[in-house]
Protein backbone atom coordinates (compact mmCIF):
# COMPACT_ATOMS: atom_id res chain seq x y z
CA UNK A 1 0.00 0.00 0.00
CA UNK A 2 2.94 2.21 1.33
CA UNK A 3 4.35 1.54 -2.10
CA UNK A 4 1.69 2.54 -4.53
CA UNK A 5 0.77 5.61 -2.75
CA UNK A 6 4.59 6.80 -3.01
CA UNK A 7 4.06 6.22 -6.50
CA UNK A 8 0.87 7.96 -7.19
CA UNK A 9 3.12 10.86 -6.08
CA UNK A 10 5.82 10.61 -7.61
CA UNK A 11 3.79 9.83 -11.01
CA UNK A 12 2.04 13.42 -9.26
CA UNK A 13 5.22 15.43 -9.11
CA UNK A 14 6.46 14.22 -12.61
CA UNK A 15 3.50 14.98 -14.38
CA UNK A 16 3.45 18.78 -12.51
CA UNK A 17 6.73 19.04 -13.47
CA UNK A 18 6.40 18.13 -16.98
CA UNK A 19 3.57 20.28 -16.98
CA UNK A 20 5.64 23.39 -16.25
CA UNK A 21 7.46 22.81 -19.40
CA UNK A 22 4.76 21.99 -21.93
CA UNK A 23 2.25 24.26 -20.84
CA UNK A 24 2.78 28.35 -21.66
CA UNK A 25 5.01 30.10 -19.79
CA UNK A 26 5.20 33.74 -19.19
CA UNK A 27 8.42 35.78 -20.17
CA UNK A 28 8.08 38.42 -17.32
CA UNK A 29 6.73 38.98 -14.29
CA UNK A 30 5.07 42.71 -13.74
CA UNK A 31 5.00 42.22 -9.87
CA UNK A 32 8.47 41.66 -9.41
CA UNK A 33 9.64 43.58 -12.43
CA UNK A 34 11.97 41.11 -13.75
CA UNK A 35 11.97 38.81 -16.96
CA UNK A 36 11.44 35.28 -16.14
CA UNK A 37 13.20 31.73 -17.36
CA UNK A 38 11.39 29.93 -19.82
CA UNK A 39 12.29 27.04 -21.83
CA UNK A 40 14.15 28.60 -24.67
CA UNK A 41 16.88 29.92 -21.64
CA UNK A 42 17.44 26.07 -21.38
CA UNK A 43 20.47 24.87 -23.45
CA UNK A 44 22.39 21.47 -23.14
CA UNK A 45 25.18 22.14 -21.07
CA UNK A 46 26.88 22.03 -17.66
CA UNK A 47 24.22 24.06 -16.12
CA UNK A 48 21.25 22.66 -17.97
CA UNK A 49 19.92 20.86 -14.51
CA UNK A 50 20.29 24.90 -12.57
CA UNK A 51 18.38 26.30 -15.65
CA UNK A 52 15.77 23.79 -15.38
CA UNK A 53 15.15 24.20 -11.42
CA UNK A 54 15.08 27.71 -12.17
CA UNK A 55 12.28 27.26 -14.94
CA UNK A 56 10.51 24.93 -12.72
CA UNK A 57 10.46 27.52 -10.17
CA UNK A 58 9.88 30.90 -12.13
CA UNK A 59 6.94 29.07 -14.10
CA UNK A 60 5.32 27.39 -10.85
CA UNK A 61 1.14 27.86 -11.30
CA UNK A 62 0.46 31.11 -8.88
CA UNK A 63 3.63 32.13 -8.00
CA UNK A 64 3.19 35.23 -7.35
CA UNK A 65 0.34 35.07 -4.63
CA UNK A 66 2.62 32.00 -3.23
CA UNK A 67 5.79 34.03 -2.81
CA UNK A 68 4.39 37.25 -1.25
CA UNK A 69 2.33 35.43 0.71
CA UNK A 70 5.53 33.48 2.22
CA UNK A 71 7.12 36.70 2.20
CA UNK A 72 4.46 38.64 4.30
CA UNK A 73 4.65 35.29 6.77
CA UNK A 74 7.99 35.55 7.56
CA UNK A 75 7.72 39.11 8.04
CA UNK A 76 5.22 38.60 10.80
CA UNK A 77 6.82 35.63 12.30
CA UNK A 78 10.61 37.43 11.82
CA UNK A 79 12.21 33.92 11.51
CA UNK A 80 14.70 34.73 8.98
CA UNK A 81 16.40 31.77 6.86
CA UNK A 82 19.75 32.00 9.14
CA UNK A 83 20.91 35.05 11.25
CA UNK A 84 24.23 36.46 11.67
CA UNK A 85 25.08 39.53 14.11
CA UNK A 86 27.84 41.99 13.42
CA UNK A 87 29.74 42.91 16.38
CA UNK A 88 31.25 46.51 16.18
CA UNK A 89 31.89 47.62 12.37
CA UNK A 90 29.37 49.62 11.12
CA UNK A 91 26.62 50.26 13.74
CA UNK A 92 26.94 46.38 14.77
CA UNK A 93 24.03 45.75 12.06
CA UNK A 94 22.25 42.68 12.25
CA UNK A 95 21.32 41.13 8.70
CA UNK A 96 20.01 37.99 7.59
CA UNK A 97 21.32 35.94 4.66
CA UNK A 98 18.98 34.74 2.36
CA UNK A 99 21.08 33.21 -0.43
CA UNK A 100 24.46 33.80 -1.39
CA UNK A 101 23.56 36.92 -3.55
CA UNK A 102 20.87 38.58 -0.77
CA UNK A 103 21.65 39.87 2.42
CA UNK A 104 18.78 41.41 4.51
CA UNK A 105 19.02 44.06 7.25
CA UNK A 106 16.70 45.85 8.84
CA UNK A 107 12.61 46.93 8.03
CA UNK A 108 12.61 44.82 4.97
CA UNK A 109 16.05 46.51 3.04
CA UNK A 110 18.01 43.85 0.59
CA UNK A 111 21.79 44.37 -0.34
CA UNK A 112 23.55 42.39 -2.25
CA UNK A 113 26.28 39.93 -0.42
CA UNK A 114 29.70 41.30 0.62
CA UNK A 115 32.51 41.59 -1.96
CA UNK A 116 35.10 38.87 -0.92
CA UNK A 117 38.37 38.43 -2.11
CA UNK A 118 39.06 37.33 -5.73
CA UNK A 119 42.85 37.42 -7.30
CA UNK A 120 41.01 38.22 -10.73
CA UNK A 121 38.76 41.08 -8.95
CA UNK A 122 42.09 42.49 -6.77
CA UNK A 123 44.06 42.96 -10.54
CA UNK A 124 41.20 44.65 -11.87
CA UNK A 125 40.18 47.18 -8.72
CA UNK A 126 43.74 47.80 -9.04
CA UNK A 127 44.15 48.35 -12.82
CA UNK A 128 40.45 50.30 -12.80
CA UNK A 129 42.22 52.73 -10.88
CA UNK A 130 45.66 52.98 -12.51
CA UNK A 131 42.97 53.86 -15.66
CA UNK A 132 41.81 57.10 -13.85
CA UNK A 133 45.61 57.78 -13.23
CA UNK A 134 46.50 57.68 -17.22
CA UNK A 135 43.55 59.88 -18.05
CA UNK A 136 45.83 61.94 -15.80
CA UNK A 137 48.76 61.64 -17.78
CA UNK A 138 47.50 61.82 -20.95
CA UNK A 139 45.53 65.03 -20.33
CA UNK A 140 46.92 66.90 -17.24
CA UNK A 141 45.22 70.18 -17.95
CA UNK A 142 42.17 68.61 -17.30
CA UNK A 143 41.37 68.13 -13.56
CA UNK A 144 40.04 64.79 -12.51
CA UNK A 145 37.48 64.01 -9.68
CA UNK A 146 35.90 60.33 -8.47
CA UNK A 147 33.14 59.94 -6.85
CA UNK A 148 32.05 56.97 -5.00
CA UNK A 149 27.96 56.33 -4.28
CA UNK A 150 28.81 54.07 -1.26
CA UNK A 151 26.91 51.33 -0.67
CA UNK A 152 26.14 49.26 2.49
CA UNK A 153 27.95 46.06 1.38
CA UNK A 154 31.07 47.61 0.61
CA UNK A 155 31.21 48.74 4.12
CA UNK A 156 29.37 46.15 6.38
CA UNK A 157 31.18 44.35 9.03
CA UNK A 158 30.38 40.55 8.26
CA UNK A 159 33.29 39.52 10.78
CA UNK A 160 35.79 37.47 10.12
CA UNK A 161 37.53 40.05 7.72
CA UNK A 162 35.64 38.48 4.99
CA UNK A 163 34.38 41.87 3.51
CA UNK A 164 36.97 42.98 1.11
CA UNK A 165 35.06 45.42 -0.25
CA UNK A 166 37.41 48.67 1.95
CA UNK A 167 40.68 47.09 0.43
CA UNK A 168 39.28 46.74 -2.62
CA UNK A 169 38.07 50.73 -2.55
CA UNK A 170 41.65 51.00 -0.97
CA UNK A 171 43.41 49.36 -3.46
CA UNK A 172 41.82 51.40 -6.22
CA UNK A 173 42.50 55.21 -4.72
CA UNK A 174 45.72 53.73 -3.96
CA UNK A 175 46.12 54.26 -7.42
CA UNK A 176 44.72 57.61 -8.30
CA UNK A 177 47.51 59.53 -7.69
CA UNK A 178 47.71 62.61 -6.13
CA UNK A 179 46.26 65.06 -8.80
CA UNK A 180 43.09 63.46 -9.18
CA UNK A 181 40.33 64.47 -5.93
CA UNK A 182 37.84 61.97 -4.77
CA UNK A 183 35.20 61.61 -2.06
CA UNK A 184 32.44 59.79 -1.49
CA UNK A 185 29.19 59.00 0.29
CA UNK A 186 29.18 58.94 3.79
CA UNK A 187 27.65 56.57 5.46
CA UNK A 188 27.93 56.08 9.19
CA UNK A 189 24.98 54.02 9.81
CA UNK A 190 22.29 51.96 8.61
CA UNK A 191 19.98 54.94 9.18
CA UNK A 192 21.84 56.72 6.44
CA UNK A 193 21.87 53.76 4.25
CA UNK A 194 18.02 53.52 4.60
CA UNK A 195 17.50 57.28 4.10
CA UNK A 196 19.63 57.34 0.42
CA UNK A 197 18.44 53.94 -1.10
CA UNK A 198 15.71 51.98 -1.93
CA UNK A 199 14.61 49.18 0.34
CA UNK A 200 15.50 46.73 -2.55
CA UNK A 201 17.19 48.45 -5.55
CA UNK A 202 20.80 48.85 -5.83
CA UNK A 203 20.11 52.57 -6.63
CA UNK A 204 19.88 55.63 -4.75
CA UNK A 205 16.47 57.38 -4.30
CA UNK A 206 16.24 61.25 -4.93
CA UNK A 207 17.71 62.14 -1.16
CA UNK A 208 20.78 59.90 -1.66
CA UNK A 209 21.33 61.38 -4.71
CA UNK A 210 20.91 64.67 -3.74
CA UNK A 211 23.70 64.09 -1.12
CA UNK A 212 25.99 62.90 -3.89
CA UNK A 213 25.10 65.29 -6.00
CA UNK A 214 25.96 68.43 -3.30
CA UNK A 215 29.18 66.18 -2.31
CA UNK A 216 30.15 66.47 -6.11
CA UNK A 217 29.17 69.97 -6.78
CA UNK A 218 31.14 71.17 -3.10
CA UNK A 219 34.07 68.81 -4.39
CA UNK A 220 34.43 70.75 -7.59
CA UNK A 221 33.89 74.08 -6.38
CA UNK A 222 36.82 73.79 -4.71
CA UNK A 223 38.54 74.55 -7.55
CA UNK A 224 36.06 76.13 -10.05
CA UNK A 225 33.78 78.91 -9.44
CA UNK A 226 30.70 77.21 -10.07
CA UNK A 227 27.23 77.83 -7.81
CA UNK A 228 26.32 76.54 -4.51
CA UNK A 229 24.24 73.26 -4.39
CA UNK A 230 20.47 74.32 -5.64
CA UNK A 231 18.25 74.37 -3.16
CA UNK A 232 15.16 71.70 -3.00
CA UNK A 233 11.91 73.07 -4.21
CA UNK A 234 9.45 69.88 -3.82
CA UNK A 235 9.80 66.47 -3.15
CA UNK A 236 8.29 63.69 -4.75
CA UNK A 237 6.82 60.07 -3.73
CA UNK A 238 5.02 58.36 -6.28
CA UNK A 239 2.70 56.57 -3.10
CA UNK A 240 0.26 55.27 -5.76
CA UNK A 241 3.52 53.20 -7.04
CA UNK A 242 4.43 50.24 -5.65
CA UNK A 243 7.91 48.40 -7.27
CA UNK A 244 10.14 45.68 -5.98
CA UNK A 245 13.42 46.19 -7.35
CA UNK A 246 16.71 44.62 -8.62
CA UNK A 247 18.23 42.46 -5.45
CA UNK A 248 14.49 41.81 -4.34
CA UNK A 249 14.18 39.67 -8.15
CA UNK A 250 17.11 37.27 -6.48
CA UNK A 251 15.40 36.39 -3.96
CA UNK A 252 11.38 36.58 -5.40
CA UNK A 253 10.75 38.97 -2.63
CA UNK A 254 7.64 40.55 -2.73
CA UNK A 255 6.85 41.24 0.48
CA UNK A 256 8.29 44.66 0.67
CA UNK A 257 7.21 47.24 -1.73
CA UNK A 258 9.36 51.05 -2.02
CA UNK A 259 8.00 53.94 -4.14
CA UNK A 260 10.44 56.31 -6.28
CA UNK A 261 11.21 59.62 -4.86
CA UNK A 262 12.60 62.60 -7.38
CA UNK A 263 13.29 65.56 -6.01
CA UNK A 264 12.47 69.07 -8.01
CA UNK A 265 15.52 71.71 -7.87
CA UNK A 266 15.27 75.41 -7.52
CA UNK A 267 16.83 77.87 -10.58
CA UNK A 268 17.77 74.97 -12.99
CA UNK A 269 17.07 77.10 -15.98
CA UNK A 270 16.76 76.21 -19.43
CA UNK A 271 18.99 74.02 -21.70
CA UNK A 272 19.28 71.83 -25.01
CA UNK A 273 19.27 67.92 -24.16
CA UNK A 274 20.58 65.14 -26.58
CA UNK A 275 20.93 61.51 -26.27
CA UNK A 276 23.24 59.61 -28.88
CA UNK A 277 22.89 62.90 -31.31
CA UNK A 278 18.75 62.98 -30.86
CA UNK A 279 17.32 66.09 -29.37
CA UNK A 280 14.86 64.71 -26.22
CA UNK A 281 13.01 65.62 -23.30
CA UNK A 282 14.48 63.91 -19.42
CA UNK A 283 10.45 64.29 -18.39
CA UNK A 284 8.70 62.02 -21.16
CA UNK A 285 8.97 58.95 -18.74
CA UNK A 286 8.65 60.79 -16.02
CA UNK A 287 5.20 62.44 -16.77
CA UNK A 288 4.12 58.84 -18.10
CA UNK A 289 5.51 57.26 -15.06
CA UNK A 290 3.55 60.08 -12.85
CA UNK A 291 0.07 58.97 -14.86
CA UNK A 292 0.04 55.05 -15.53
CA UNK A 293 2.27 53.94 -13.31
CA UNK A 294 5.02 51.11 -14.99
CA UNK A 295 3.90 48.56 -16.80
CA UNK A 296 6.84 46.99 -18.37
CA UNK A 297 8.63 44.12 -16.73
CA UNK A 298 11.77 46.82 -15.96
CA UNK A 299 12.80 48.09 -13.05
CA UNK A 300 10.81 51.21 -11.84
CA UNK A 301 14.12 53.27 -11.67
CA UNK A 302 15.50 52.51 -15.20
CA UNK A 303 11.47 53.18 -16.44
CA UNK A 304 11.41 56.26 -14.82
CA UNK A 305 14.84 57.75 -14.94
CA UNK A 306 15.38 56.36 -18.40
CA UNK A 307 17.64 54.16 -20.05
CA UNK A 308 21.16 53.94 -19.90
CA UNK A 309 22.44 55.79 -23.14
CA UNK A 310 25.80 55.48 -24.41
CA UNK A 311 26.12 59.46 -24.89
CA UNK A 312 24.07 62.33 -23.68
CA UNK A 313 24.88 65.88 -23.74
CA UNK A 314 23.70 68.87 -21.95
CA UNK A 315 23.82 72.52 -23.22
CA UNK A 316 23.02 75.28 -20.70
CA UNK A 317 24.71 78.11 -22.85
CA UNK A 318 27.00 79.12 -20.20
CA UNK A 319 30.67 80.35 -21.87
CA UNK A 320 31.55 81.66 -19.07
CA UNK A 321 31.53 78.30 -16.86
CA UNK A 322 33.41 74.90 -17.79
CA UNK A 323 32.80 72.13 -20.28
CA UNK A 324 32.44 68.52 -17.80
CA UNK A 325 32.96 64.88 -18.98
CA UNK A 326 31.35 62.04 -17.03
CA UNK A 327 32.02 58.31 -16.85
CA UNK A 328 29.01 57.78 -15.41
CA UNK A 329 26.41 54.34 -14.70
CA UNK A 330 22.81 54.54 -13.71
CA UNK A 331 23.03 56.39 -10.59
CA UNK A 332 23.71 59.41 -12.69
CA UNK A 333 20.67 59.29 -13.91
CA UNK A 334 19.19 61.20 -11.05
CA UNK A 335 21.71 63.47 -10.63
CA UNK A 336 22.43 64.23 -14.38
CA UNK A 337 20.65 67.58 -14.78
CA UNK A 338 20.98 68.73 -10.84
CA UNK A 339 25.11 68.66 -11.80
CA UNK A 340 24.87 69.60 -16.08
CA UNK A 341 23.52 72.83 -14.50
CA UNK A 342 26.47 74.50 -12.88
CA UNK A 343 28.59 74.08 -16.33
CA UNK A 344 28.22 74.72 -19.74
CA UNK A 345 28.40 71.86 -21.44
CA UNK A 346 28.17 68.65 -19.94
CA UNK A 347 28.87 65.28 -21.84
CA UNK A 348 28.17 61.73 -19.80
CA UNK A 349 29.66 58.52 -21.64
CA UNK A 350 28.39 55.02 -20.45
CA UNK A 351 31.25 53.16 -21.33
CA UNK A 352 29.13 50.15 -21.01
CA UNK A 353 27.17 50.64 -24.44
CA UNK A 354 30.26 52.53 -25.92
CA UNK A 355 31.23 51.06 -29.77
CA UNK A 356 33.88 50.16 -30.66
CA UNK A 357 34.24 53.66 -32.63
CA UNK A 358 34.59 55.88 -29.70
CA UNK A 359 37.28 58.52 -30.08
CA UNK A 360 38.10 60.04 -26.86
CA UNK A 361 40.41 62.31 -27.85
CA UNK A 362 37.40 64.00 -30.01
CA UNK A 363 35.18 64.76 -27.72
CA UNK A 364 37.98 66.23 -25.27
CA UNK A 365 38.55 68.74 -28.25
CA UNK A 366 34.80 68.80 -29.58
CA UNK A 367 33.71 70.03 -26.54
CA UNK A 368 36.67 71.79 -25.09
CA UNK A 369 36.58 69.49 -21.80
CA UNK A 370 37.76 71.44 -18.41
CA UNK A 371 37.02 68.46 -16.01
CA UNK A 372 36.68 65.08 -15.89
CA UNK A 373 34.20 63.34 -13.35
CA UNK A 374 33.98 59.28 -12.78
CA UNK A 375 31.26 58.39 -10.86
CA UNK A 376 30.21 54.78 -10.91
CA UNK A 377 28.37 52.04 -8.57
CA UNK A 378 30.97 50.05 -7.13
CA UNK A 379 30.52 46.93 -8.98
CA UNK A 380 30.64 48.91 -12.17
CA UNK A 381 34.06 51.00 -10.69
CA UNK A 382 36.17 48.06 -9.36
CA UNK A 383 35.25 45.00 -11.21
CA UNK A 384 33.37 45.75 -14.72
CA UNK A 385 36.09 45.36 -17.35
CA UNK A 386 33.92 47.44 -19.79
CA UNK A 387 34.42 50.48 -17.76
CA UNK A 388 37.54 51.42 -18.72
CA UNK A 389 38.86 54.39 -20.43
CA UNK A 390 39.30 53.62 -23.59
CA UNK A 391 42.60 55.84 -25.09
CA UNK A 392 43.37 56.68 -28.61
Amino acid sequence: MKNRVFTCLLALLLLAGLGLFLLPQRETSAAEKRDLMTNEDLSLNSTFVMDAEKVMKDQFYGRDIITKAYYQLKTLLNRPFSSKGSEGGLSGITYTILNENVIEISDGYLINSVPLFDDAKAYLTTSRGYNVQEFVQHYPDIKTYVYFPTRLEEILDVGDGLNYGPQYRSSFIAQLGDKVTWDELKIENVEDYQECFYKSDFHWNGRGAYRGYSDIIRMIQKDFAIEDPRPVEQEIVYTDYGFHGNIASQVGSLGEEDHIIDLKLKGIGDYDYTVNGVPADLNTTKEDYALNGNNTPYSDFDYYFGDNAFERIFDFHQEDRPNLLIFADSFTNVTQEWIASHFNKTVIIDLRARGEDFDLDAYIRNYDIDILLVTQYYNNLFFNGNMYIPFN
